[in-house]
């Protein structure tokens, strides 16, 4: 009878040791997909700010040229010899995720932003135009009122979705990062220096 009490103690002493262990594994786990999550929410900003900042659209006058000097009376204007007219690159690239003239199969742009359909690519980023410029707020020309949205799935499970809102030259971005169980929001918010 003692020893079948002894043994009894010893199970409840090493099932309570076994719950603890494995709750702290349990723990120790969702850092590590919380750690993960992070670091995807973080890719979604910095795909945002790339393209906003070096995926810059061009646009184009109706000034023919051959060459740059044709183009002098413009300033900040390039002859752009495969089309022959003078072009200037926009100061924002945020609105040119959502244009189909970015996607490689119509002729250019990097494929990467939405163009395609396997892993790692973005689903078509969807845009709505803001209150003060509904008309223009998402033109990759002007670009001043529009809010962007896009998610990406990458390998092993690794998602993020991005909403980035431009309201005049501020910029704010929301990235919420997914990877297990945990899910992680990072945010940006861009002002012009003062």
């Amino acid at each position: 009878m003692i020893t079948f009490f002894i043994m009894i103690i010893i199970l409840s002493i090493v099932l309570s040791i076994s719950a603890l262990l494995y709750s702290q594994v349990k723990v120790i786990r969702n850092i590590g997909d919380s750690m993960v999550s992070f670091y995807v929410a973080d890719s979604g900003i910095e795909k945002v700010i790339y393209y906003d900042r070096q995926v810059l659209p061009t646009i184009a006058n109706s000034q023919n040229c051959t060459s740059d000097t044709d183009c002098a009376s413009f300033p900040g204007y390039n002859c752009d010899t495969n089309i022959g007219k003078c072009t200037k690159p926009v100061s924002r690239g945020l609105c040119s995720m959502i244009s189909s003239n970015y996607c490689a199969s119509n002729g250019g742009g990097d494929s990467s932003i939405y163009c395609g359909t396997t892993s790692g690519i973005p689903s078509s980023p969807s845009a709505v135009a803001g209150t003060t410029d509904p008309a223009n707020g998402c033109v990759p020309s002007i670009c001043d009122d529009c809010i962007v949205t896009f998610s990406t799935i990458l390998d092993t499970g690794r998602t993020y979705n991005v909403v980035a809102n431009v309201l005049g030259t501020n910029l704010e971005i929301q990235s919420t990062g997914i990877f297990g169980s945990a899910e992680r929001k990072v945010q940006i918010d861009s002002a012009p220096a003062q």
